[in-house]
């Protein structure tokens, strides 16, 4: 991150105070405030008169709590009192947030709190410097005499007193301190404190407004006949009977909008179909269901997931050049030195992200301009897509940033608002709520990538492990050109380490996007290869892979990523140690681990399982996770167990299975969802939390439990499972070891 600068241009919002910083506060240019209006400073703080402060979130919350951790950063530095901080969701503001200086409106990858840390703190400080410098002009008393805190600037000498609100419209108008001083981490009483979730109580009373909540005057509703097929095409409808119902508007095709988007680093599809334009949400479905189409389905319509699996299986066998290796490439085959060699394929499939709110956008297409209602990660490439549709310049897209009811990457994706907009226009520039129903999103959406997993294990005459050998295979590729060429991100001290990466996207029956962990899903799953390896030299899983992380060594993957094998270490015998792993079990019952890097954090996971008459009981979840410094820690652990639940749901119940063409799980009771009367006990550990700054943790357990429960099946019944998912809690017979 640059962040040169800190405060930068600000807008006159509602009659509030304006300022304008420039040259890094060298110019100061201020507004009066109106009455009863906010005062602003810098670009994440507001204080109303009253002396409410409100966090202005420019980041996207879908449940994480991010918003919440934001506030965290900013009023540990600011001093302000917890219980008068409030959330408020502005405008996406390109110009204002969209840059190094203040992190972009992106919100993904785990790294929303990392990017953040630094600039939130910076924001709290500055404007406690600020607050404090007016406090001292007011009494004419040296700077350095007068302190920020709970809500207010006290002179320690006379105990005198102001108030935030009382000062914050002075302080705007004084010089944005070139340098501010943050606490040290042995100082900060709000920074690690577990705090309940901000928005909780106006979710639970309704007062939380999501992308369905929207509310216009004269809005009308749309829903979309989408082509069942992906890739397929409309060829001819027939609307004569829907357009008789009472409240249908328009209906017309989405023809113009569909086929491949080739949006930066999100390609995406948008699928080819017949929008109904009505007066609600339920004279649009009935219409659509009367409408009469035909479709040229292409060359998918005849293929299933077999089908595709079959391909899979064909490139697997066939080596390309490698992507990346450590020492000899070939090392699995010098038979020099090679005794004994291993090999397994695991399969990660395609899943449906699910999101408990379902897709939608509002859209309002104007003569010269267009407003957008979504829940969206990247509204920056919402901005830019409509900008595009309508051919509007740039600062003619507003787009009003709302929390959504899950993301999950899922909503990173803009394609919804240029479906919208286009309806709006269409429809003759009138407001359109558009909307995804349940069964929308299971069969016409996006789905997590395939992985296909390809390992071969080397051991030497001494029964080490001499070469390690990786093929991945996938159906999503971040819209690069070529794959990846980094290594695999493994930690474990191998000689020969080989990684192939090979897209088979040209292949797939369903377009593969984002899904919380992107791509460590079936990486993660390298970790029951090792358990395979530890079973053939008759090793303990725990110490095997402790013999694999050598004391003090680091491994680089890329310029961003080195793993500590010290960390990774730490992760796993602290799970280690509170699952009770030297604790042996009866009969049927067993252990299973699984050790992951995420970016810089580390989660180590131990499943513990019982398996009777061929029925799978996961007992028991032990994590124990790196991430750094916690803003949060009711919250980190939060997004530790939400992540074991959604990952074990993939284990149990997960994929999207295709038949003609089609995704044929409909709604929850095929794509089944773990219940609460299935959930194991989850155990969360932080080691690490004292650190100077805190790393991701949305994305690092989500990949973890489904090998941890695959190695536990294997300890307990002698059987390998190798593909996701296993069949629900009675295992399915797949092939064993």
């Amino acid at each position: 991150m640059k962040r040169r600068e800190f405060l930068r241009d600000s807008a006159l919002v509602g009659g509030g105070l304006t300022l304008c910083f420039r040259a890094a506060g060298a110019e100061i240019m201020a507004a009066r405030p109106a009455d009863g209006s906010a005062t602003e400073l810098g670009d994440f703080l507001r204080i109303t008169p009253s002396g409410d402060v409100l966090f202005l979130v420019v980041k996207h919350e879908m449940g994480q709590g991010l918003a919440t951790a934001g506030a965290q950063m900013l009023c540990e530095e600011l001093g302000a009192d917890w219980s008068r901080v409030k959330l408020e969701f502005p405008l996406a503001d390109m110009a204002r947030w969209e840059n190094d200086r203040n992190g972009g409106h992106g919100t993904g990858g785990s790294c929303s709190i990392t990017y953040q840390y630094d600039l939130l703190r910076k924001a709290g400080a500055t404007a406690r410097q600020m607050l404090v410098a007016a406090a001292a002009q007011r009494w004419n008393v040296p700077v350095d005499s007068c302190t920020a805190e709970n809500h207010g600037v006290t002179h320690v000498a006379s105990k005198r007193r102001l108030s935030f609100g009382e000062l914050a419209t002075a302080a705007a108008t004084l010089p944005v301190p070139a340098d501010v001083k943050l606490k040290d981490t042995k100082d900060q009483k709000l920074i690690g404190k577990p705090v309940h979730t901000k928005l909780i109580p106006d979710i639970v009373t309704g007062r939380v407004k999501y992308g369905l909540d929207v509310q216009l005057p004269g809005m009308l509703y749309a829903l979309i006949a989408r082509c069942p097929v992906y890739k397929g095409k409309l060829k001819s409808f027939d609307a004569t009977r829907a357009r008789k119902l009472k409240g249908v508007h328009k209906i017309f095709a989405t023809t113009p909008i569909a086929g491949p988007q080739h949006t930066p680093w999100m390609p995406h599809d948008i699928r080819d179909g017949v929008a109904v334009v009505a007066d609600n949400f339920w004279t649009a479905r009935k219409a659509r269901e009367l409408l009469e189409i035909e479709w040229d389905e292409g060359p998918n319509a005849g293929l299933g997931t077999e089908d595709f699996e079959v391909i899979a299986q064909e490139h697997a066998l066939h080596r390309t050049d490698p992507t990346g290796f450590i020492g000899d490439e070939n090392a699995v085959a010098d038979l020099g030195k090679v005794r004994r060699t291993l090999r397994a394929s695991y399969v990660y499939p395609h899943q449906l992200h699910s999101c408990m709110e379902p897709l939608n956008c509002t859209a309002f297409v104007k003569a010269d301009e267009c407003e957008i209602w979504c829940g969206s990660q990247v509204p920056n490439l919402v901005s830019n897509a409509v900008k595009d549709l309508l051919e509007l310049p740039a600062g003619k897209v507003k787009v009003h940033l709302m929390p959504s009811g899950g993301g999950f990457g899922r909503r990173a994706y803009p394609d919804m608002a240029v479906e919208a907009a286009f309806i709006s226009r269409e429809a003759g520039n009138v407001p359109v709520k558009m909307m995804w129903t349940r069964e929308d999103d299971q069969t016409c959406n996006l789905v997590h990538l395939f992985q296909h997993m390809e390992y071969q294990a080397a051991l030497d005459g001494q029964g080490k492990l001499y070469a390690w050998y990786e093929k991945e295979l996938r159906t999503y590729n971040w819209s690069q050109p070529s794959v990846d060429p980094s290594l695999s991100a493994i930690a474990y001290d191998i000689p020969n380490i080989r990684y192939d990466l090979e897209d088979i996207i040209t292949h797939e029956l369903a377009h593969s996007s984002a899904w919380r962990g992107v791509v460590v899903h079936g990486k993660a799953l390298s970790e029951c290869f090792i358990d395979e390896i530890a079973a053939e030299l008759e090793q303990d899983p725990l110490a095997f892979r402790l013999s694999l992380l050598k004391p003090g060594r680091d491994v680089y993957i890329d310029p961003n990523l080195t793993l500590s094998s010290d960390r990774m270490r730490r992760v796993l015998l602290l799970a280690a140690d509170k699952a009770n792993w030297a604790q042996k079990l009866e009969p049927g019952r067993a252990r299973g681990i699984c050790l992951s890097p995420y970016s810089n954090t580390c989660v180590a996971c131990i499943a513990e399982i019982t398996v009777q008459d061929g029925n799978l009981k996961i007992d028991r979840v032990t994590v124990a996770v790196d991430c750094g410094r916690l803003v949060n820690p009711s919250s980190a652990a939060n997004q530790i167990e939400g992540g074991i639940v959604w990952g074990l749901t993939g284990l149990l119940y997960g994929g999207a299975p295709i038949r003609n063409g089609r995704l044929v799980h409909t709604n929850f009771h095929e794509n089944k969802l773990m219940r609460m009367n299935e959930c194991p006990q989850i155990d969360v550990h932080f080691v690490g939390g004292d650190a100077e700054r805190p790393w991701g943790i949305g994305e690092v357990s989500t990949p973890v439990g489904a090998p941890a429960v695959l190695n536990a099946i294997f300890a307990a019944t002698g059987k390998r499972l190798r593909k996701l998912p296993i069949g629900g809690a009675k295992l399915a017979a797949q092939s064993g070891a």
